[in-house]
């Protein structure tokens, strides 16, 4: 029995097996989760290499142990949430980031909770995001307060500024910066809270972020992007009269979801095709728009610049 030719065999097999069923969308497999645990790689072919090979027990010992190493990734493989490739990054222990401090900035940071309370002639705010390298979350509307937010690690600082425009409506900056140059990334997490019953201008100027928000609670009136390396994933409510969206990024992936009969406008400084759709649109140079847009009174204009590169527009 060839011992090295069957173990070899059944690992090819493994990864044509599953390489197929994925292809046939009948298995979502995380191939980047099991990366984690080459070293086992390493355990098996220290154990090909310790068995006698001229003995049945240690043929049986080889293939049943690649057997049982290629069935514990197969687990891994199935029951490990894809993730995109930032995500991973930023749960690393071991991911560098440079550290800068800013002197003239006279924001005051901490790890505590930040509240901005509510006041009743308030009724629209603009919430400036300055964030890199962290995590960003929902964590809930919030009716007691404007806008909150908070970082599940001790290692990350929150500042918030509030600038009033006048007695109806107010801005809010939140930054983050590192406590330390030598910081873990594990665990930080950026959660923030709007208030449902505020007309929000949202502007998001963010690094190296991998960010999901369900906004789909929220009157948002406007929203600009301004992003580098970053993951986001969005889901809208239904638009205002007109609710505008900015995007200006580099390489980035960004999935935005609308409700599924939405008017929707989407105009762009780059070829279109780089732009991923659903729905019915009328297409002409530089433009895309539903069938639906003219005639709506609630629409979305979606204006894309720079060198995206992977932008989706989904329906829910």
């Amino acid at each position: 029995m060839n011992t090295r030719r069957i173990t070899t065999g059944i690992t090819i097999l493994f990864i044509g097996v599953v390489l197929l069923l994925s292809q046939l969308d009948t298995i979502s497999f995380n191939w980047a989760g099991i990366f984690r645990y080459w070293p086992l790689f390493i355990v098996l072919a220290g154990i090909r290499m310790l068995v006698p090979r001229d003995q049945q027990i240690g043929q049986f010992v080889a293939i049943g142990s690649t057997v049982v190493i290629l069935g514990f990734l197969t687990y891994i493989g199935l029951s490990t949430p894809k993730e995109p490739l930032l995500t991973q990054l930023l749960k690393s222990k071991t991911l560098g980031v440079k550290y800068n401090d800013d002197p003239n900035d006279k924001t005051n940071y901490t790890t505590e909770k930040l509240n901005v309370p509510l006041h009743d002639k308030i009724h629209s705010a603009t919430l400036n995001l300055d964030l890199g390298a962290t995590s960003l979350r929902n964590d809930s509307s919030t009716t007691s307060q404007i806008f909150s937010a908070y970082n599940t690690s001790k290692e990350y600082l929150l500042g918030v500024t509030v600038h009033g425009e006048s007695t109806e409506k107010i801005d809010i900056n939140l930054k983050g910066k590192f406590q330390n140059k030598d910081f873990n990334s594990k665990n930080n997490n950026t959660f923030i809270a709007l208030n449902p019953n505020i007309v929000w201008n949202l502007n998001f100027d963010v690094g190296a972020i991998d960010a999901k928000l369900d906004l789909s609670p929220y009157k948002i009136e406007a929203l600009d992007i301004d992003a580098g390396a970053t993951s986001l994933k969005l889901k809208l409510g239904q638009p205002l009269a007109t609710t505008k969206i900015s995007m200006d990024a580099g390489a980035s992936s960004i999935e935005i979801m609308i409700p599924k009969n939405a008017a929707c406008r989407i105009t762009s400084d780059n070829a279109l095709s780089s732009t991923d759709y659903e729905g019915d649109f009328l297409k002409s140079e530089g433009e895309a728009k539903s069938i639906n847009y003219d005639t709506a009174t609630q629409k979305f204009d979606f204006d894309i610049n720079g060198g995206i590169a992977s932008i989706k527009i989904r329906r829910y």
